[in-house]
């Protein structure tokens, strides 16, 4: 296993994300020894027509996440519960998102590309954001005095990976654990209406980037080395 993926923390907006963007990622860095842990920043609690209220729909979102968490291996799941929609790259967010990584010292962070165009939900963007600006953060010990006082010293995360990529620069082999990543996606029952048509959605995805790097089924990434 590459030494960049034995610890990696995987920050999204909301429950699915992981997932969708880095399913058979996840499975794959688990079965080959590292540790994942996953960041799902907002409680997903607009993400319905099916009438529930957000608070019934947070909670059963956050079940679904911690069934999908279960089903790839990830060994802890964190939720943030700011509101679905509502994020914004600010301060006291990026500082949470800098603590977590002080704290679990990541070699790699894996979150949404924000520079993306044309993104279909702001939450994606505002979090991909915070999270480069959290390892820079994390990064320095004078960002954030306060926590070196309190012996959380500062951490360099040697790699960010950008999910959602459309011109990615790095990917991973995800055939032998495209199963794996689909019964988690499959424990979103919320968001998902059919699972065989999502699931051909996700194959046909996972083929297109599979062909840009001789593989048969792939997930893509924009990878950023940091110095």
């Amino acid at each position: 296993m590459r030494s960049e993926f034995k610890n990696v923390l995987v920050v999204v907006a909301h429950p699915d994300d992981a997932e969708l963007g880095a399913g058979g990622s996840i499975a794959r860095w688990v079965e080959d020894g590292a540790v994942v842990r996953t960041v799902v920043c907002t409680n997903g609690d607009k993400g319905t027509k099916d009438g529930l209220s957000p608070l019934a729909l947070a909670q059963i979102r956050e079940k679904e996440q911690l069934a999908a968490s279960k089903a790839l291996g990830v060994r802890e799941t964190l939720f943030l519960r700011h509101r679905d929609g509502e994020l914004e790259d600010e301060r006291a967010f990026r500082h949470q998102i800098a603590f977590l990584i002080r704290h679990f010292k990541p070699d790699t962070v894996v979150t949404h590309d924000p520079w993306r165009p044309h993104y279909q939900h702001p939450d994606h963007q505002a979090v991909g954001h915070a999270a480069f600006k959290g390892v820079i953060y994390a990064r320095d010990d004078n960002f954030l005095p306060e926590l070196g006082c309190a012996g959380i010293r500062a951490h360099h995360t040697n790699t960010l990976l950008y999910t959602n990529a459309l011109a990615p620069d790095f990917f991973v082999d995800i055939e032998a654990v495209f199963r794996k990543k689909i019964r988690a996606i499959g424990c979103h029952k919320s968001q998902i209406r059919t699972l065989r048509v999502t699931e051909r959605r996700v194959r046909q995805r996972s083929e297109e980037t599979g062909r840009a790097a001789g593989l048969r089924l792939a997930e893509g990434f924009t990878i950023a080395r940091m110095r």
